[in-house]
């Protein structure tokens, strides 16, 4: 007998729903029957084409231009969501903001700044918005994508974990102080999660931009010398978690994180 995930009455808004993760946490949510708000930043015509093959495959998925620098537009973007699909009880960030590879104590302080205003202060500015919506509507969960470097030091990835540190204290702080209102807050940090096998995804690094692409390479090799199980995660497989995590069956679970990593923190 297949496992049925069920949720509450109402919808949910996956942020960064065009990007790797999102597309597979946007796809799982939406067959589970959930109407689903899937965000992006620039690349409309991306979202725009997923949007258009879900709802063509029966799915209740729109796509909605939102930045988490801008909290007017988180919250434009949670009323459109309650707009199409009513209470909003689910809400998930399934990606930051693009990780530059170096040393960390060789980024200048500007750049390191602006990385965790569009990152860590990002994944704050969604949560700051959306807990009063899900307090409103009796409770919810709130999802948010980290990274297994918070737990594995990787070469010349000393920036995401850095931010994705925060994020982690903010997932286990939000999970304390919101029990009683109701709210579920968990974290899923996630290794190499893509459509494709790891010999194609090492492929492309060779088409990585200087000065970059040897720390690049070098990340991706120490990422997999660590995996016990050599090999990347379908975006599908990432969405299966984030909506058993927000189900009613993961209802036991909340200020855990729950790695994506192919045992690579073991």
């Amino acid at each position: 007998m297949a496992i049925q995930l069920t949720y509450p009455e109402g919808c949910a808004l996956v942020a960064g729903g065009a990007g790797n993760v999102g597309l597979g946490v946007t796809r799982r949510l939406a067959e589970a029957g959930l109407p689903v708000t899937f965000t992006y930043v620039g690349n409309e015509a991306r979202a725009r084409a997923i949007e258009t093959e879900m709802q063509g495959e029966g799915l209740k998925v729109w796509a909605r231009q939102m930045d988490m620098r801008d909290a007017a537009s988180i919250d434009e973007a949670i009323a459109f969501a309650q707009e199409k699909g009513g209470r909003l009880h689910t809400v998930a960030c399934t990606s930051g903001a693009p990780v530059p590879f170096a040393n960390l104590a060789d980024f200048d302080i500007a750049t390191v700044e602006k990385f965790f205003d569009a990152d860590g202060m990002a994944y704050y500015r969604l949560v700051h918005q959306a807990v009063p919506v899900l307090r409103a509507g009796g409770g919810g969960t709130i999802t948010l994508c980290t990274t297994f470097a918070l737990f594995r030091v990787l070469s010349f990835d000393g920036i995401s974990p850095f931010s994705k540190g925060a994020v982690d204290a903010l997932v286990r702080q939000i999970a304390w102080e919101e029990a009683k209102h109701n709210i579920r807050c968990n974290a899923v940090p996630i290794g190499i999660v893509v459509g494709q096998p790891l010999e194609v995804v090492e492929a492309a690094m060779d088409l990585w931009p200087e000065p970059e692409r040897p720390m690049a390479k070098a990340m991706f090799q120490h990422v997999k010398s660590l995996q016990r199980i050599v090999g990347t995660t379908n975006p599908n497989a990432a969405g299966d978690l984030f909506a058993f995590l927000a189900s009613d069956q993961g209802k036991s679970l909340t200020g855990q994180s729950v790695a994506l990593d192919h045992g690579a923190t073991l």
